[in-house]
């Protein structure tokens, strides 16, 4: 189980019917602009919400918005909350 903590300078937004993961901080870089599919879209508000939360119960989130099976729900959680770790998006522990 990994739990992801992610940081507060970054939003979710939703321009021209694309959603956006951006910088909000002092530091915006606008070249580090993200587009997200909406499943990206939904774990990364998920998180936000939570401010923490478990693989597990990203996964679990998406078992019950999209009908998908929890390995698969899983093993995506996983690779986005790993993508999102290495641009500093979020703290893994």
């Amino acid at each position: 189980m990994t739990t992801a903590t992610i940081h507060p300078d970054f939003l979710v937004r939703t321009i021209a019917g694309e959603n956006i993961l951006i910088g909000c901080g002092e530091q915006i870089n606008f070249s580090k602009m993200l587009m997200l599919n909406d499943t990206s879209a939904f774990l990364i508000r998920k998180l936000q919400e939570a401010g923490t939360a478990t693989d597990e119960a990203l996964a679990q989130s998406l078992v019950d918005e999209y009908e998908v099976a929890y390995p698969e729900a899983l093993d995506d959680t996983r690779q986005l909350l790993h993508q999102l770790e290495e641009m500093g998006v979020i703290t893994i522990n």
